[in-house]
């Protein structure tokens, strides 16, 4: 097998290839408005997949033995579909030195995350604070010393350096967010958030 008949059998999400992909006709400024549903259901495929499912599935087990012990697992999971998701709609394709800045842009936009700001705390600041804390301090060595994860309370608590997250909540609202970026990329008048997604995709795909 070459290697482009490798590349291309290359499983872009559990449903899709890198064929499929290649496949399809998508022009943002002169849209096949099935082709982008088609696109777009890849996309949801591959962050379902990969990232949103599996911490679902660690919630559901938590639930049904009454031990909350995958908390950490299941923040950091949903980490990486945040940056992912501002990513897509940044066009960003290396996030080498970008995750910071990922970060920032989603949370301090996001109204969940504002909603949990009390009074005098601004936004970017708590959205670096949850980076480092969250983000940083997980990936690398899936320990953190100022975050507590939880299943109770609002979806985040700032208090005294300390940072309570709950994470069925936080879960719960990101793959609403995620949700809401689908169906703006299904909009046809999305035409520059379709560009950059498209931009992604196929750096991904190595087009």
């Amino acid at each position: 097998m070459s290697e482009t008949t490798k590349s291309r059998s290359l499983q872009i999400s559990p449903k899709y290839t890198v064929a499929f992909w290649r496949g399809l006709e998508l022009d943002p400024d002169n849209a096949k408005q099935e082709e982008w549903l088609k696109a777009v259901d890849v996309l949801r495929d591959r962050i379902q997949g990969r990232f949103i499912k599996p911490a679902q599935t660690l919630i559901d087990v938590d639930k049904s033995n009454h031990q909350q012990t995958y908390g950490f697992a299941i923040l950091a999971l949903d980490c990486l579909v945040l940056e992912t998701i501002q990513g897509f709609r940044e066009g960003v394709t290396n996030h080498t030195r970008q995750s910071g800045r990922l970060f920032r842009e989603f949370l301090s936009n996001w109204q969940p995350f504002i909603n949990c700001l009390g009074a005098g705390m601004v936004a970017t600041k708590k959205a670096d604070e949850f980076y480092s804390q969250g983000r940083c301090a997980l990936h690398p060595s899936g320990a953190t010393e100022k975050m507590t994860v939880g299943v109770s309370g609002p979806i985040m608590r700032f208090d005294s350096g300390q940072i309570t997250v709950n994470r069925t909540l936080f879960h719960t609202e990101l793959e609403a967010e995620f949700d809401r970026y689908l169906a703006t990329l299904a909009d046809p008048h999305s035409v520059d958030l379709r560009k950059k997604f498209l931009l992604k995709m196929n750096t991904i795909c190595g087009l």
